[in-house]
């Protein structure tokens, strides 16, 4: 019955949003939906199996009213699995802003976690 899942992330500016997963973490645009020639309202990407979708926090307000709110306030966090995450956080540690350094977990994964533009966590695990 069920087949997949995609996030859909409440961002102020799609582009920007694309920016930082492009340039940080190598994703490549899928699919996008113009506002205006200069702003986007909705974008895919896609970075091997993962993907995300991207919208506009005014136009997600507007199709599901009771996400109002004045600032977007992230109450999720992203987790992602890599399969070297030591050589991923020694790449991203001095350009990204950490949230939590590379450690062992309690369940023996290793693991960091990072902000994206819009503040949300994205944790990468190994």
């Amino acid at each position: 019955m069920y087949q997949t899942i995609t996030t859909n992330l409440m961002v102020e500016n799609v582009k920007e949003t694309i920016h930082f997963y492009q340039t940080v973490l190598g994703f490549t645009v899928v699919d996008q939906v113009p506002k205006t020639d200069e702003e986007l309202v909705f974008a895919i990407i896609k970075k091997d199996e993962i993907m995300l979708m991207l919208q506009e926090k005014q136009s997600l307000m507007e199709e599901y009213p009771t996400l109002v709110a004045d600032t977007i306030k992230p109450s999720f966090t992203l987790f992602i699995t890599v399969k070297d995450v030591k050589q991923l956080y020694e790449q991203l540690k001095d350009t990204v802003t950490i949230a939590k350094d590379l450690h062992q977990t309690f369940y023996g994964t290793n693991e960091f976690a990072i902000f994206d533009n819009n503040q949300y966590i994205l944790t990468i695990s190994q």
